[in-house]
C-alpha cells in the first residue's frame, strides 16, 4: 500500500462517514510535485538559481527576441506579487543576468531583459533541466504520458471552473 492509499483507508476507518476520494488525485498530485520540485531545486543550485529564478529567465527566453517583458507580465505569468518579482529581478540583476531597461517614450514602464549571460545561461540549464524531466517520465510509455497530460489538463480545468462560479 502507498501512502495516499494508507491516508484513503485511514480516513475510511476514522470517518467512514466522509469521502474521502479526492485526495486520491489531490495528494498524489502534491506528492508529484514535491519529489519533482527537490529534484528541480537541487539541479537548479548548482547553477546559482532558484525555481523563482529559472522561471523569469525561461519567460524572458520563450518569449523570443528581444527576450524582454515588464515587471508585471512576469508576475502575472509566475503568479506572485509585484514585491516578489521585484525581489527575484534585483538578484537576478546582481547576478548579471537581466538588465533593467525604461521604455523610450513612457518613463512610467520599464522592462527586464536578459543580458547574454542569462540567455547563455538559461540555455545551457533548460537543456538539462528537460533532461532531467525527461529521466523522470522514463518508466512511461508515449501512450501513458498522453493519457496523463490529457488528465491533468482535465483537472486543471475543473479547478479552475470551479474557482473561477465560486
Amino acid at each position: 500500500m502507498d501512502p495516499v492509499e494508507e491516508v484513503l483507508a485511514q480516513w475510511g476507518e476514522q470517518r467512514p462517514d466522509l469521502d474521502a476520494s479526492p485526495i486520491a488525485i489531490f495528494g498524489r498530485v502534491r506528492r508529484i510535485a514535491d519529489l519533482a520540485s527537490g529534484s528541480l531545486r537541487g539541479y537548479l543550485k548548482s547553477f546559482g538559481l532558484n525555481p523563482g529564478s529559472f522561471d523569469i529567465l525561461c519567460n524572458l527566453r520563450r518569449g523570443g527576441k528581444p527576450y524582454r517583458k515588464t515587471p508585471s507580465e512576469l508576475a502575472a505569468s509566475a503568479l506572485v506579487t509585484s514585491g516578489a518579482m521585484t525581489g527575484r529581478l534585483d538578484a537576478l540583476e546582481a547576478d548579471g543576468l537581466i538588465r533593467r531597461r525604461q521604455h523610450p517614450t513612457d518613463r512610467r514602464v520599464s522592462y527586464a531583459e536578459l543580458t547574454p549571460a542569462g540567455r547563455k545561461l538559461i540555455d545551457r540549464v533548460l537543456s538539462g533541466h528537460l533532461d532531467r524531466e525527461e529521466l523522470l517520465l522514463a518508466h512511461l510509455g508515449q501512450d501513458d504520458r498522453e493519457t496523463i497530460e490529457r488528465a491533468l489538463a482535465l483537472l486543471e480545468g475543473s479547478v479552475r471552473e470551479a474557482i473561477e462560479t465560486k
